[in-house]
């Protein structure tokens, strides 16, 4: 099957999804603010803010071009997203088959093949990743129009991400301007550890003050909302940021499956979409076991990515599941193509290594 097939399947997938949707999902729970969107009467205002914008646009196509025409634009632009980074990786069909499996799966199908904030987060994401390839790769080129209207959009909806998306653009930068051979990369992620850390100790009040204002986003009544548990002393947001980074992403725990057994579905996902990500990693880590080199800068972008993203997702994941699974979705395609870029060029750095040693 040429490759060209396979991205028309994945997009028709979307579209099934979308059907999906609005026509079987809708009947069980609500769409985010999916209606309000298209039926609002928002005008765009400055300072830009998100929901407006959203709104302004999706009630405007709705008016002259119908509900279904509506939701295909933001699928489509969720669509190209995954499309401007995925086109940068030198894939075998059987590894974009794999992308577009992990890129299917019933939460992100759903949430990214409406009309929701969340198509437009795989947009800027995925926009920004394909810069980020490219600029891995060291390739001598400016950013585009379209790189910058996506940071645009990126500080509009999503200004927490922003620190993810610094960290890893200046260590990126950094690195291959000094060109760093192993000790002076490995000194480089010890300094950027340092700095990381005096920053959330400079800080420390800003964010704890911020963190105790949270739960007052979400309501008791709501009926998957956790009761704070989380942040009820000063800097639990940190002491209890590694579990909980993991259950923002995750979503609902076990013992809230078996409450609402609804949930069960998606925390099989969850624990699908984290299982293949362990595989890639542990299969990651036999390469390099095998030819007993560390690629310290791969390990140090994916240390970065990781902790950011999470970091800053799970204040706003951690006290609803439903809430943690659709915020996700912002940046899933994000980590999906980036650690599948990762994985590739450690396999190919390994394999460069082999060669040499048997010459």
């Amino acid at each position: 099957m040429s490759r060209n097939k396979y991205w028309i399947i994945f997009y028709i997938s979307k579209i099934v999804y979308m059907f999906f949707a609005i026509f079987v999902y809708s009947k069980f729970t609500m769409l985010g603010d999916t209606d309000s969107y298209i039926y609002s009467s928002y005008t765009l205002n400055y300072p830009m803010n998100s929901t407006h914008i959203i709104g302004y646009f999706a009630s405007r196509i709705h008016t002259y071009f119908g509900t279904i025409f509506t939701h295909i634009v933001f699928l489509s632009l969720s669509f190209y997203g995954i499309y401007y980074s995925v086109s940068r990786l030198r894939l075998s069909n059987k590894e974009l088959l794999y992308i577009f499996l992990l890129l299917s799966l019933p939460s992100f199908g759903v949430w990214t093949s409406i009309v929701s904030k969340e198509s437009i987060g795989v947009l800027y994401m995925g926009i920004i990743l394909g810069y980020f390839i490219d600029l891995m790769e060291n390739k001598k080129r400016k950013i585009k129009f379209i790189e910058y209207f996506a940071l645009c959009l990126l500080y509009i909806f999503k200004i927490q991400y922003f620190s993810a998306i610094l960290s890893l653009w200046i260590f990126i930068k950094v690195s291959n301007v000094l060109s760093l051979k192993s000790n002076g990369k490995s000194l480089f992620l010890f300094i950027y550890i340092l700095i990381t850390i005096s920053f959330f100790y400079y800080f420390r009040d800003y964010i704890n003050d911020i963190s105790f204002k949270m739960p007052e986003h979400f309501s008791l009544n709501g009926g998957s909302t956790r009761e704070n548990i989380f942040w009820i002393k000063d800097y639990d947001v940190f002491f209890n940021a590694p579990y909980g980074m993991f259950i923002a992403f995750w979503g609902p725990t076990l013992s809230e499956v078996i409450n609402k057994p609804i949930q069960g579905i998606v925390f099989m996902e969850s624990f699908v979409i984290f299982t293949l990500f362990v595989c890639f990693l542990y299969r990651a880590l036999l390469l390099t076991i095998e030819t007993k080199k560390i690629n310290i800068f791969y390990l140090s972008i994916l240390l970065i990515v990781l902790f950011w993203l999470l970091f800053v997702h799970y204040p706003f994941g951690v006290l609803n599941p439903g809430s943690a699974l659709r915020y996700r979705e912002n940046f899933y395609a994000f980590l999906v193509v980036f650690i599948f870029y990762l994985y590739q060029k450690i396999k190919l750095r390994c394999q460069v290594e082999k060669n040499s040693n048997i010459y």
